[in-house]
């Protein structure tokens, strides 16, 4: 009996993500209501409530199960980094960032920002998890990477690095969907802080030879 209701609730699940992200992609974030998304799958609005408790809670998991393409351009840029380490850094926030404006626009990534400012609890959790996975770990692996190959200062501790530019990225990016501006302000705007944040981490020997991202 377990297991069959442990089914069920899947299968719900189930049901209510693949209705949302399909009225995501037909209308649109903002012109799809949870009443929508409970009549396409078939299913009460308490029960999609039950299950996402906000429209935003729909859209970030939709969000980070999208990430296989992702993924594999960072695992691709880390095996095979710029020799600036700046660009490096750069070329891996830019991926995310990328992704990021391409799947929603400034206007639903608004919505999406001041929700979680408005709560806390899982939501909060969901984005702090999705950030965790796709910026804060990848930037780790490439920091050691560029460790590995005297990039950077041996002395540099990856994790306060990581905290640093996910702080920056981050920064950049609510500046940029506060303002709406477009994607070529962010890229700049990142290009020239992580240029700053990099010259201190580059061993003394390297300042010398530091290019413009």
């Amino acid at each position: 009996m377990g297991q069959l209701r442990e089914r069920q609730k899947r299968e719900r699940r189930d049901a209510i993500f693949e209705a949302a992200a399909s009225l995501f992609a037909e209308r649109g974030y903002n012109a799809t209501s949870m009443e929508d998304v409970a009549a396409r799958a078939v299913v009460s609005v308490p029960t999609v409530y039950a299950y996402y408790p906000a429209k935003a809670d729909l859209m970030v998991a939709i969000y980070a199960a999208d990430r296989a393409l992702v993924e594999e351009r960072k695992k691709r840029l880390i095996a095979r980094p710029p020799a600036d380490p700046a660009r490096a850094i750069v070329a891996l926030m830019l991926v995310e960032m990328r992704n990021y404006l391409e799947y929603l626009d400034n206007a639903v990534w608004r919505e999406l920002v001041a929700t979680s400012i408005r709560r806390a609890g899982d939501f909060d959790a969901g984005l702090v998890k999705l950030n965790e996975e796709a910026f804060d770990r990848p930037m780790a692996r490439l920091l050691e990477a560029l460790k590995r190959r005297g990039r950077i200062a041996e002395s540099v501790d990856v994790a306060d690095a990581v905290t640093l530019l996910s702080d920056l990225s981050l920064a950049v990016f609510h500046q940029q969907i506060a303002g709406d501006h477009p994607y070529e302000w962010a890229e700049q705007r990142l290009r020239r802080a992580v240029r700053v944040a990099v010259d201190g981490l580059l061993p003394t020997a390297a300042h010398t030879g530091a290019t413009k991202p």
